[in-house]
């Protein structure tokens, strides 16, 4: 088990000390061993031991920086064996259990139900929603027989629905569109937000930043 790399939390402390954001986040995953990192994000594994491990480094990284960080859920194309529970219940509990809140990306949601052959309602019902402070959406490619999260497309109708679901469960809450490679027009990025604007609409006023 590689130790807590402080450098790394100085450097991110520094970062939010200049520019003072919102939120901090970061993802619900590992992506280093033995000193070598692997620059993915790669799934944890849902047991007891991971999620007394993972709530651990929440629990020192949120001292360190002195503010609550957001966990995101990951898109997902394998998974361990020997689970002790559902990836959505190990998200659950790592807020309850750390007071963190939760970045809820809606399209990774539904990249990895497709994957793996879960509901991705189930998912969405299982979160607390008072910890949710963000939602992301954005578009994925298919590889195969796989969903591949790309950010480089508009959102599908499928994640577009489940977004739906999401807010009617959790309300109005802020909303990012990640789109990362082949950019399209701006008129094509405005038409992205407006559809995510007119659903947040429905069950009040809520906020909106579609980026590229």
């Amino acid at each position: 088990m590689d130790p807590l790399a402080r450098h790394y939390l100085l450097s991110l402390q520094a970062l939010v000390e200049r520019f003072e954001p919102c939120f901090v986040s970061d993802h619900l995953c590992w992506g280093s061993v033995d000193g070598r990192y692997l620059h993915d994000l790669l799934p944890m594994p849902y047991t007891e031991e991971a999620l007394a491990h993972f709530c651990e480094r929440v629990d020192q990284a949120q001292e360190f920086l002195d503010r609550r960080v957001l966990i995101e859920n990951v898109s997902s194309y394998v998974q361990f064996e020997g689970a002790d529970m559902h990836e959505w219940d190990f998200l659950a509990a790592v807020a309850r259990q750390t007071g963190c809140g939760l970045l809820l990306d809606v399209n990774n949601i539904y990249v990895s139900a497709m994957n793996h052959g879960f509901e991705a309602r189930r998912y969405v019902d299982a979160i607390p929603s008072a910890a949710v402070e963000e939602i992301h959406l954005a578009g994925f490619d298919v590889s195969g027989d796989l969903l591949v999260d790309t950010h480089g497309r508009r959102v599908a109708d499928e994640v577009w629905a489940l977004f739906r679901h999401t807010v009617r469960r959790l309300g109005a809450v802020p909303t990012l569109i990640e789109w990362d490679t082949n950019i399209p027009a701006l008129p094509v990025l405005l038409g992205e937000a407006a559809k995510a604007a007119a659903i947040l609409d429905e069950v009040g006023h809520g906020s909106l930043d579609a980026a590229a």
